[in-house]
């Protein structure tokens, strides 16, 4: 049987009751107007005092901070509208920014407790971040004169109460003088020299004056605004977020461009100085000089490679086990955090607490490997090896060790390191896995396996192609931002553990082709020629070993105290040859028998150019109106 069904239009039941034709068999297919955004609401009075005030409170900020937010909040408005440019504003800036930039500048803004003297400088010292060259040299010739001052108004209240002059030599006298002076410091933000030597009671008369000259010096004072201004400007900008691994990772672009200006007005320097024999006149060129040296960033990667390679050929005579340990710091030193290793960083509500800055991070680090150190020397635990330090993608430093030690000995230098790494903050999420990490290293390839650290933290050799875990770009490109935020922060970067001294090293390598046999003896030649012949391993076995006390060396450098003085009057100490110990000191080998000076580029005269005589007797320059 054939049943007939209905042909479906759009006329049928299923077409809308709105008596109109659509285009189309299906009425739900035809296009239909497209859905406006509603009306913003009109701007209300409060609206317009928050805003104007977020707007003032970032007028206010130093120009490092100013510019880049400004820039967004217009970037915002243009593109966006009020409303995003308003929540910019109060989320972002006011709920987020604004409280971790207050508290980083109170750890820098003048610090009344310790001395209201300085109260008159306290609007300009507190704009520090934004003052100019000019405008801070002022400042520091302004408190060298405060300094200058007290000082006199102290000495002549000593020489009133006791009519003695002799009095000024003491080192009570000088001792209570320099606690007033060293009070001024301390209020803008700097510890002056031999600080910690007067809170034990044991600073003398002649240390207090050296310290008291630096602090009646502009000179002295400009260096160190300088170095607060830069690290003022970096813990605000890391603050802000503008250093994590999005942004510009392990150092912000201010710095690493301060850094890059500052290295290349070093190179101009050096370029247009040189190096003059006292008693010859000879010459060479300072920056070849330089160059030849461990501060060339190629020179000091080679030297440290040879370091790392003899510590651990020493390892494999031993028989010793290779301990690979990374150790960081609690996540209240973090300003950023991540949940993985690729989202986007956000801010660490832990930090806000504190607005700890990397040079934080590192004290503590310190402060736990002192720690470390010492249960290793109560307990007779023998650990040698080589200390990195790098930073994290926010600034926050870490430690990567390449560590030795006897098999008997492995599992409680562990358990110890582990013990003093937890033990701040141990039941935080992560502490286990994070701050601690241990990994046994493969006999032979220990050196391999931490060049990769090395060369990123100084230039970047043999790295192309290969990505940074942290920031996911190329490690050759990485490397300037790691050396300016160890430059930035003044955080040494390597370090030696229970390894002879490197300085003799340096001097032994010094003295080419020439035996010590004679003059000292065969113990002191085999450390001169392991040096010579650039085997690390044999100089630590011709010092005497891992561990050898410095006192118990078979060479150590030899200083003297030279006749000229520093610029505060100060003797100093210059590096003039070896000594064997065991010989004893009054036998050196000099190594530095010529003086040189730094003077500037001695300039080439320019040729005279050739006289000519005039082919006649009218002279033809210019042009002469006659009436």
């Amino acid at each position: 049987m054939k049943i007939n069904l209905p042909e479906i239009t759009s006329s049928s039941a299923f077409a809308p009751l709105t008596g109109k034709n659509e285009a189309g068999p299906w009425w739900w297919n035809a296009p239909r107007p497209a859905i406006s955004s509603p009306l913003e609401k009109p701007l209300n009075r409060d609206f317009c005092q928050r805003q104007q005030a977020a707007l003032s409170q970032i007028a206010a900020l130093p120009r490092c901070l100013r510019a880049p937010l400004h820039q967004r909040y217009q970037f915002l408005l243009e593109t966006k509208g009020v409303r995003p440019a308003f929540h910019f504003l109060m989320t972002v800036f006011v709920q987020r920014l604004w409280p971790r930039i207050q508290r980083v500048s109170a750890r820098h803004r003048l610090y009344r407790q310790y001395s209201e003297k300085l109260l008159t400088e306290e609007e300009t010292f507190n704009r520090l971040p934004d003052l100019n060259d000019d405008a801070l040299k002022r400042l520091a010739n302004t408190l060298a004169i405060h300094m200058q001052d007290a000082y006199e108004h102290h000495c002549e209240r000593w020489l009133e109460q006791v009519s003695e002059p002799d009095v000024l030599l003491q080192d009570s006298t000088q001792r209570e003088i320099f606690g007033h002076l060293s009070a001024m410091a301390r209020s803008v933000r700097v510890q002056p020299l031999y600080w910690n030597a007067w809170q034990k009671g044991r600073m003398t008369a002649q240390a207090a004056v050296a310290s008291i000259s630096r602090l009646v010096s502009g000179e002295w004072w400009e260096r160190q605004l300088r170095s607060q201004q830069r690290l003022w400007r970096e813990a605000l900008m890391i603050a802000c977020g503008y250093v994590n691994r999005s942004t510009s990772p392990y150092a912000s672009k201010n710095a690493i461009r301060d850094v890059v200006s500052r290295r290349l007005s070093t190179l101009n320097y050096l370029k247009q100085c040189e190096l003059e024999n006292v008693e010859s006149g000879d010459r060479l060129s300072l920056l070849d000089t330089v160059l030849a040296s461990v501060s060339n960033p190629k020179l000091r990667r080679m030297e440290l490679m040879t370091l790392i390679a003899g510590v651990e050929d020493v390892a494999c005579q031993q028989q010793d086990r290779g301990l690979f340990i990374t150790m960081t710091t609690p996540s209240k030193y973090h300003p950023m955090k991540t949940y993985s290793p690729h989202s986007a960083p956000t801010f660490n509500p832990k930090w806000n607490q504190h607005a700890f800055t990397p040079k934080n991070a590192q004290r503590y680090l310190v402060a736990v490997w002192a720690k470390i150190r010492t249960t290793f020397k109560d307990k007779g635990l023998k650990v040698y090896g080589v200390r990195v330090v790098e930073p994290h993608h926010d600034g926050t430093p870490h430690w990567h060790m390449m560590l030795f030690t006897p098999p008997e000995q492995q599992q409680k230098v562990i358990d110890v390191m582990r013990r003093y790494a937890l033990e701040e903050d141990p039941d935080e999420p992560g502490a286990a896995e994070s701050r601690f990490h241990c990994k046994p290293l493969n006999r032979g390839g220990a050196a391999g396996y931490i060049a990769k650290y090395v060369a990123k933290n100084i230039d970047g050799y043999a790295l192309e192609g290969e990505t940074d875990h942290d920031s996911g770009r190329l490690l050759t490109d990485v490397a300037t931002a790691v050396t300016a935020w160890a430059s930035t922060w003044r955080i040494p970067q390597f370090h030696a553990i229970g390894i002879p001294s490197v300085g003799a090293w340096r001097e032994c390598r010094r003295i080419r082709n020439q035996s010590l046999a004679s003059r000292f003896d065969e113990r002191v030649e085999e450390v001169r020629s392991s040096a010579d012949q650039g085997s690390f391993s044999r100089y630590i076995q011709a010092q005497g070993g891992i561990h050898i006390r410095r006192k118990d060396q078979t060479v150590r450098v030899a200083r003297k105290i030279s006749e000229q003085l520093n610029a505060y009057d100060e003797p100093r100490q210059k590096v003039i040859g070896i000594y064997a110990p065991h010989i004893g000191e009054s036998q050196i080998f000099l190594t530095h028998t010529e003086q040189w000076r730094i003077v500037r580029h001695r300039q080439s005269r320019p040729e005279t150019p050739p006289f000519y005589s005039p082919w006649s007797s009218v002279n033809n320059c210019g042009s002469v109106s006659l009436p």
